[in-house]
Parts: structure tokens; sequence; C-alpha cells
């Protein structure tokens, strides 16, 4: 490791800590391993979440607290699916984003309509509901220039993927083209588009906020928010710490709060006013 990289982990250790708020646990069985959550902008109350690799493809409504409202099969592979992002005209995104170990070419990200947990009618016997797949995006790396991804965000008519690295260096944000979606046969290369200043932890979840203002993100125990200043400029506001166990994965705006799931299957709030409180200490 170099001297800067090394020195970026001390001062790292140095962030505020904030306070986890219990909200509630991901008690259901199927939800093993949640990987991704994000804030339904159809259904109020409603989270979408979704297990890490090594899990069946399928999606999950759930209430704040974490309990159940319903499950649903995806028509896709759940290869490694990272994270879940929605817009503003009924669609969910699933970021099969995943490349531990760099050794996977092509990646996707996929556009589903969603569905209304709270009106849907049950499907017949044990057959799950199916989400409709529209659309999807894939994209190939570089020769030479893979990287691993937990965190992604739709901004407008593009994704922008957070890459994961362990090397001390500053988040790097890739774009990748939503409209048009590039095909299977022509996939589109991600193009490097930001870093996100101080941030070195490796990022295992982000969110935009609504009006695209506000770029959350987070690590297994660490969170971090910036503000977009000018184009795909991002000034940081606030980084914390928070206590290690809950194994961090997946990070949503619950309006100006924030809702973070973990491997261990809490779920938890940081309320404006901590993540304000810290970035006060911090003299932001």
């Amino acid at each position: 490791m170099t001297f800067l990289a090394l020195l970026t982990l001390v001062l790292a250790g140095s962030d505020p800590e904030v306070p986890l708020r219990p909200l509630g646990r991901l008690n259901d069985p199927a939800i093993r391993e949640a990987s991704g959550i994000v804030a339904s902008r159809q259904h109020p109350g409603i989270y979408w979440v979704h297990n890490d690799s090594g899990n069946p493809p399928r999606l999950y409504a759930v209430r704040r607290d974490g309990s159940l409202v319903r499950e649903y099969a995806v028509p896709v592979p759940n290869v490694d699916w990272e994270d879940i992002a929605a817009d503003e005209h009924g669609h969910l995104f699933l970021g099969d984003i995943g490349n531990n170990g760099n050794l996977l070419p092509l990646r996707a990200i996929y556009q589903l309509d969603e569905p209304d947990p709270l009106h849907d009618a049950p499907a017949a016997g044990s057959v799950l509901p199916v989400v409709k797949v529209t659309t999807a995006a894939y994209y190939r790396f570089p020769a030479g220039g893979r990287f691993d991804a937990e965190g992604l965000v739709v901004d407008g008519d593009r994704a922008l993927v957070v890459a994961k690295t362990f090397d001390g260096r500053d988040a790097e944000v890739y774009a990748v083209s939503l409209r048009p979606p590039a095909p299977l046969f022509r996939p589109s290369l991600p193009a490097k588009v930001a870093t996100l200043p101080g941030y070195t932890r490796p990022v295992t979840g982000a969110d935009l906020s609504r009006d695209g203002k506000r770029l959350v993100v987070c690590s297994h125990d660490a969170v971090g928010v910036f503000e977009r200043t000018d184009g795909d400029q991002w000034t940081p506001v606030s980084r914390h710490r928070f206590r290690k166990g809950e194994e961090i994965e997946a990070v949503a705006w619950d309006g100006d709060d924030l809702i973070l799931a973990g491997e261990a299957r809490g779920v938890f709030r940081i309320t404006e006013a901590d993540w304000r409180t810290s970035a006060r200490r911090r003299g932001r």
C-alpha cells in the first residue's frame, strides 16, 4: 500500500460517528443477503429490496420496518445483483453490476415496470407474480479496465455506477446510457465522469435524491453525502462512520433521512439532523 493510501485510511478513521437508529429487521427467510434498497416513488411506504448473487432472481416489497409485503419473480438471472434504483416514470432498475475478481467481461442494468404490491392479486398456488423487464442496458469493459461495483443510481437518461475500490483512491463514478440502452450484441463502454472526493472506503450501495442534487454512498461501516455543484461535480457534505458488525450493503434516501440495510438483516435510519450535525462538526 502506498504512503498516500495508508494516510487516507488513517484519516478516515477520524470521521465522526453517527447513530444507526433501528427500524426493524428483514425477517422473511427469503431475504437472506440484502444487497440493494430503494424507496418506491409510486407507492409511499414501500421499499424495494433484493438479494446478492447466489440467490434466486427475486424482488421484495417491504415496509420501513423490514416486514414483507410481496415477493416477485424477475425473469433475468441474478449473476451478481448489487443495487436497485427508481425513476419518476414507474420504473425500477436492477444493477447486475458486481464483478468480484474482475472476471466478468459484460454487465447489465435491467429496467423493470414497477409493480403495485399493495393491490396486485396474489398468484395462484405457489407461483410468484412476475415483474416485467422492459429493457436491458449492457456494458463491457475496455482491455485491462474492469472494475467491481455495488452502487447504482439513475440520473436522467443514464445510470451512474460507483466503482468499489480497496486501494485508498477516491470512489470513481461511471456513466452508462439507459436511453437508448446498448444491446447485448453491441454493449457500451462505461465512461468515467466523476470522483467522490475523500470517500476512500469500498462502496457497497448508493442512491440519488429525487431532485438529483444529493448523492449518498455507503460502505460496511460508513456513509457519505455529496451535493452536486456543477454537472458531474460532487462536493462532500458529510462523512460518518458507525458501529461495525451490521455489514451495511444498501442505502436509500427517505425524504431527507437515510435508510440502510445490512447483511445481518437489520434496517436502520440515519436522520437528517444526525448527518447534518456530523457535517457541522467537520466544519463543512
